[in-house]
């Protein structure tokens, strides 16, 4: 009975994180913000790729003028910052520059969501249209409202499965601490 138990839930978190990353549905906004991912040197990674193509098929469609790139430098890089990368690739598809805002200070989900936040209520902006990856989205989700942006989300498509199963793990520790974080900052807000 345990192990069927802890089967479950090995398999019933990331299928019901990714399941709630898939069941929400794009509305119009006045910005879509695209969440940062790994790059891959000046160029987009599979999931920052991932995340772009649904963002570029969602402002082709008309739900919203602008897009929002955010992601800054993490430690680890040595290249451009993430939403450089991600306005650069925006470009190439054809994405007037006028209609992408960089966000580049963040090095996390908490940040991203918060500066990007800053940007666009000093832009007069008020709503965005997340996208990012399906199990990442839930957190993001409640991230956005926490620092209070009116946001609705929209999932980028899959990777490799294992992946999936993997960062859709990951996201129950950082839900943790994307709490501590966001308690921490908010008194900036």
């Amino acid at each position: 009975m345990i192990g069927v138990l802890a089967a479950a839930v090995i398999v019933g978190v990331p299928f019901g994180l990714t399941a709630a990353g898939l069941a929400c549905r794009p509305r119009p906004a006045d910005a879509i913000l695209v969440l940062g991912a790994k790059a891959k040197g000046a160029e987009p990674g599979p999931a920052m790729e991932r995340r772009l193509r649904r963002a570029v098929r969602l402002y082709r469609e008309g739900y919203a003028p602008l897009i929002v790139v955010s992601g800054g430098r993490r430690d680890r890089e040595t290249g451009a910052a993430e939403a450089d990368i991600m306005a650069h690739y925006l470009d190439r598809v054809g994405i007037h520059p006028d209609a992408v805002i960089r966000e580049t200070a963040s090095s996390d989900t908490v940040e991203n969501l918060l500066f990007s936040f800053r940007i666009m209520k000093a832009a007069g902006l008020r709503s965005a249209l997340l996208v990012t990856s399906p199990y990442h989205l839930p957190r993001a989700l409640w991230l956005a409202r926490k620092v209070g942006l009116e946001a609705w989300g929209c999932a980028s498509g899959f990777g490799n499965p294992l992946y999936i199963w993997l960062y859709a793990w990951r996201e129950i520790p950082a839900f943790w601490r994307s709490y501590l974080k966001w308690r921490w900052l908010r008194e900036d807000i």
